[in-house]
Order: C-alpha cells, then sequence, then structure tokens
C-alpha cells in the first residue's frame, strides 16, 4: 500500500463577539491569542516532522497576513474557510449547507476577496464551519476557480447545522457535480475529515463517528487511531489519507494544556498505529494530497447500476 498522508489541519476562526466569549462557538478571544495559538499548533506539528493545512476565515487573516505568509514560507498550505453566520450574521444569518448555489457564490466571492487583499492571492482550497454543505457546493466551489479542499466529515448527521455526511466516501476523490455523497468526475479533490468508522455515537438528536481532533474531553486516541489505521488499510485507497483538525482557539504553546497535550497524544498514536501495522506514514499538505489524487484516479464517470440488491428484513 502507498504510505498514509498525515495531513494536519487547523480551521483559522475570527475573534468571538464579546456576546459569545467561552465554548459556545469556536474561535478565540482576541487575535493576540489567535497569533500565539497558530504558532504554537505549527510548533507541535514540526516537532513530528509534519507540515499544516490552515483554512482561514477572511477575518483572520486580514489580521495575520504575514504570520501566514512566513507560515507558507516554511511550508504550510493555505485556505479559506467560512462560517456565513461568523462572515455577515445579517446577511447569511445560518450555516453553509442551507444557501443556495447562488447565495453560497456570493459569500464565497465576498469572503475569497478579503482573504485574497490580505494573501495577496486567491485561495485555492476551502472548507466550510461545521464541515456544512449540500448538492450544489462542490460544483459552486469548482466554478469559482477552487482547486480542492476539505468539505465532508463522513457519518456526522447533524441536521440543525446543515452538515448531513451518512454514507459519504472516507477517502480523498474527486467530487461529483451533483450529489455529494458520491465520488464523481470534477478536478475539485474533496479530502474527507477522517474518521474511525467501527462506532457511531448518538447525541441529542445528532450522530457522529470519533475523529482524532484534540478538542475531546474524552477520546482514547491509541484506539482510534488503530482502527482509523486498519480501516484503511482494509480499504487500500488509491490515495491513502488521515486528517486532522481542530480550531485557533486553544493555547498550544502551553505544554500543560489538555489540548495542546492531546494533539501530540492524538499525533503520537496515529504514528504508533502506522509503525505497529508496517505501513509508512508522511506528511503531506492539502495542496499535496488534493495532487496525487488528480494524479492517481482519472476523471472517469461512474458506471450505471440498478442498484435493486435484495434487502433482508428478517
Amino acid at each position: 500500500m502507498e504510505p498514509i498522508n498525515i495531513v494536519i489541519s487547523m480551521d483559522c476562526e475570527p475573534v468571538r463577539p464579546a456576546d459569545r466569549q467561552g465554548p459556545a462557538t469556536s474561535g478565540p478571544n482576541s487575535y493576540e491569542d489567535s497569533a500565539r495559538f497558530i504558532e504554537g499548533y505549527a510548533a507541535i506539528a514540526r516537532e513530528f516532522g509534519l507540515p499544516v493545512s490552515f483554512f482561514i476565515h477572511p477575518e483572520t487573516a486580514a489580521a495575520h497576513p504575514q504570520l501566514f505568509l512566513d507560515l507558507e514560507a516554511e511550508g504550510a498550505c493555505l485556505g479559506l474557510h467560512l462560517h456565513p453566520y461568523k462572515f455577515d450574521p445579517d446577511t447569511y444569518p445560518t450555516h453553509f449547507g442551507s444557501l443556495s448555489a447562488t447565495r453560497q457564490t456570493a459569500l464565497v466571492s465576498e469572503g475569497t476577496a478579503i482573504w485574497q487583499r490580505a494573501i495577496g492571492r486567491r485561495p485555492e482550497y476551502f472548507r466550510p464551519g461545521t464541515f456544512s454543505a449540500n448538492d450544489a457546493t462542490f460544483r459552486v466551489l469548482q466554478e469559482l476557480g477552487f482547486r480542492g479542499g476539505s468539505i465532508s466529515c463522513p457519518g456526522r448527521n447533524f441536521p440543525d447545522l446543515y452538515a448531513s455526511w451518512i454514507g459519504a466516501p472516507p477517502d480523498p476523490h474527486r467530487a461529483n457535480p451533483d450529489f455529494r455523497l458520491l465520488p464523481g468526475v470534477l478536478d475539485f479533490v474533496n479530502l474527507p475529515l477522517t474518521v474511525d468508522t467501527s462506532r457511531t455515537e448518538i447525541r441529542n438528536g445528532r450522530s457522529f463517528n470519533w475523529d482524532l481532533r484534540p478538542d475531546y474531553l474524552e477520546a482514547d486516541y491509541p484506539t482510534i487511531a488503530g482502527n482509523i489505521v486498519a480501516q484503511i488499510v482494509e480499504r487500500a485507497p488509491p490515495v491513502p489519507m488521515i486528517m486532522i483538525v481542530t480550531h485557533n482557539d486553544n493555547d498550544f504553546t502551553d505544554r500543560r494544556d489538555r489540548v495542546a497535550d492531546n494533539m501530540r497524544r492524538s499525533i503520537g498514536a496515529v504514528v504508533e498505529a502506522c509503525g505497529s501495522m508496517g505501513v509508512a506514514a508522511t506528511g503531506a499538505t492539502v495542496a499535496q494530497v488534493c495532487h496525487s489524487v488528480r494524479r492517481s484516479m482519472p476523471a472517469a464517470a461512474p458506471e450505471f447500476t440498478l442498484g435493486h440488491a435484495a434487502i433482508q428484513t428478517g
């Protein structure tokens, strides 16, 4: 099997409004904290020899342009991140997946313009807040010139956030222009968040599979990582990948911080799981994995099937 690409990612959120300080919404309390936390996260990844892919909200790009350009010079990948209700709560008081194709196009274009003024060029990679998307999203992103991103979270079903990914492909793939739950023929490449498919949690009307994010209060990282690596080996995808996500709202410069400690535990568990199964692992950015998918997986239309398999009901 090909080496597993380890993709370390961070959603770089804007500061929390004064009336939303605390854990109710993601993001730092100040841009001073934001810069420290971003640098600290990159430093932890660097301890393991891994690059970071940053999905950056437009306001955060405007707050830290030189920081992100310096990190890019060290090997980071920079992309656009958007929560509609954070970006413009009056015009878009909702989640990304609730928007029509026309409104997605308008929102992403507005966010791109701010991001481009800050960074000096257009973003090529995208992640929506809360992995919220609908069947128009991939087509919209390709039409706007994006080459790839991290749009899906397989197994997640958060209907209230317009984020429903039950049955979505677990591995990197070309996106489908019309149906988000199947691979397709677009040049746009989707890199799903990596999840452990062996266990589904159901809580308060939502369901999800465990992933390797460091934010959890309770997570058995060695077990999650071991299951994930075993599942990837069994699936043997053309481009194997493990994607980890977090946000810029924890102090990754403080070794005593719970989330910073979990980050080291999470990455360490992945490295150990790969080693124990004799699987090679290599650090990669979103851009590098997207390039590998386009090279390894030609844009071929899926074969038609009637799909009338018998279903056991007894």
